[in-house]
């Protein structure tokens, strides 16, 4: 469900327009007597906001909301725009609850890693132990799962799971059965396990059944004892199944491609597909609370906070990946997409700053990772 972030016309479009508002604002230095000038502080928001506006202006993005908190620098912005509903008009709220996608790794994966800290699982540990009759099981390590280096086709790719998704939308989907997809794929894997990366949630829902066969407790339950209850987060919730969408919440439109024929799809799929690797929801608030902390180390001891800091190239992508989080110059977490949604969930432990933005539909060409390149940059020129 993750794309690597890309270059698009979209960005050509909103560095354009960001151009002309800079442009704007230094003509309007020199009426000082008229006109009070805007601090550092506005100047950054408001190019931030005009960034969030070409998105709207620019590409099929029927609306989006963004938080961006970097107090150090003044910054503290809630911004929405677009619209919640195509056919009502509404606008989009800051409240919003909306299904975050494979930011979900990142819980599920502290889950498994706070049980290697507790001595219960080794990241050196062989697949083997526990799937012995998973294909070449013997050659994947608990760590190749968490930070995408196994080789293991992700079932979300495969023509048997796309079938029944499509003809069956409410089928509830076990971990067995997604595990199942991809050991009986025609080709299990993309490459001899721990050589190279390759994004798979087939990863995620193995990690999902180790850390529930060693636990002896659902993942749904360990993520809420070991990460929403500590943070008092009441917004955020792992979804086991079915297709409603709680709380306040947006139209969802498209996957992949923008097809204004199809339904709407906040609550046309069983999320039970999704699991491990991206059935939860929250808001921008709570993903807020939870960004900070798990890139400041709250969940892990020092010495494995840093191991899983410690990330990969992703080919050609400037994002490299860790264990269950991404980072790109120096702010670490995560995006999603899953039907419906796109968002992207950073964090700088150095800088103080947060960035939360997701938007209302999820399309290949429009995600609100394109701007992991563009926002950061608006509050620190130097990166």
């Amino acid at each position: 469900m993750i794309k690597p972030m890309k270059n698009s016309f979209n960005i050509f479009l909103i560095s354009i327009s960001l151009i002309g508002i800079q442009s704007m604002i230094s003509c309007k230095k020199s009426d000082t007597e008229t006109n009070p000038q805007p601090t550092q502080a506005q100047i950054i928001e408001n190019n931030i906001k005009a960034a969030l506006d070409s998105v709207i202006a620019n590409t099929h993005v029927p609306g989006l909301v963004a938080g961006i908190w970097a107090p150090n620098e003044g910054i503290n912005l809630v911004y929405t725009a677009g619209e919640a509903n195509l056919e009502t008009h509404a606008p989009m709220s800051a409240d919003m609850i909306f299904r975050i996608g494979s930011n979900t790794k990142t819980f599920t994966v502290t889950v498994l890693l706070q049980l290697v800290d507790e001595g219960l699982i080794s990241l050196n540990e062989k697949l083997s132990t526990y799937m012995p009759n998973f294909p070449r099981a013997d050659e994947v390590t608990i760590e190749m799962l968490t930070n995408m280096r196994s080789g293991i086709i992700s079932y979300s790719e495969l023509v048997p799971f796309l079938t029944t998704w499509y003809t069956d939308p409410t089928h509830f989907w076990t971990t067995d059965e997604l595990i199942a997809l991809a050991a009986n794929a025609d080709t299990i894997y993309l490459f001899d396990p721990g050589t190279s990366y390759s994004y798979s949630n087939t990863n995620t829902i193995i990690l999902q059944k180790i850390i529930e066969s060693v636990s002896g407790v659902s993942l749904e339950a360990q993520i809420r004892s070991r990460i929403i209850n500590p943070l008092g987060l009441i917004n955020t919730a792992y979804l086991i199944g079915g297709t409603q969408l709680p709380g306040y919440h947006p139209s969802g439109y498209w996957y992949n491609y923008y097809m204004p024929e199809l339904p709407e799809l906040t609550e046309l799929l069983d999320v039970s597909w999704a699991a491990a690797a991206g059935s939860m929801i929250s808001d921008i608030f709570e993903l807020k609370t939870y960004a900070k902390a798990l890139v400041d180390g709250t969940f892990l001891s020092d010495t494995l906070q840093q191991h899983r800091l410690a990330c990969h190239d992703m080919g050609k992508s400037m994002i490299k990946y860790g264990m269950g989080i991404f980072e790109y110059k120096g702010f670490y977490g995560h995006n999603g997409g899953i039907h419906g949604f796109s968002s992207l969930m950073i964090h700088s432990s150095q800088r103080n700053c947060t960035i939360i933005i997701w938007y209302n539909c999820f399309l290949e060409d429009s995600e609100p990772t394109d701007l992991i390149t563009i926002i950061p940059k608006l509050i620190y020129p130097e990166l």
